[in-house]
């Protein structure tokens, strides 16, 4: 249980520390250009309110738990399977990232580069949460 528990809690961690390098140092200009985000005024937004930044902790967070649980259902009794971690994150990926961001590119005129940024952050963040998972599940 205690193993869980940490897979969990390093595995938020670590995509939140991905998210904030993805985001802010390795893609900061590209992204914010293809999201069409004004600097200034999400500034001055977020420092009214950390709502963003819960809701997206939440949302990882909840990544980790699904990843962990999947992960301790699917895996042989005593093994560790690292090509089951991964094939999580695969599905995952596909199965809810790609369907998004793709809808985001079609009905909401956002760029074929922003899907490509924020689905390939979701994939490595994912596969860290399942690496992670892999690890820590016993």
């Amino acid at each position: 249980m205690i193993s869980k528990l940490l897979s969990i809690l390093f595995g938020t961690i670590s995509t939140m520390i991905i998210g904030f390098y993805w985001y802010s140092v390795i893609f900061r200009d590209r992204y914010m250009k293809d999201a069409n985000v004004n600097l200034e005024k999400e500034k001055q937004k977020n420092q009214e309110n950390n709502q963003p930044l819960l809701f997206e902790l939440a949302g990882r967070f909840l990544q980790a738990c699904l990843i962990t649980i999947f992960y301790n259902l699917l895996k042989n009794k005593d093994e560790q399977d690292l090509i089951l971690a991964l094939s999580l994150a695969v599905f995952f990926c596909i199965a809810f990232q790609v369907q998004y961001y793709t809808s985001k590119v079609v009905w909401e005129q956002k760029t074929w580069n922003y899907f490509f940024i924020k689905v390939c952050e979701q994939f490595i963040s994912l596969s860290t949460l399942s690496i992670i998972a892999c690890i820590f599940v016993k």
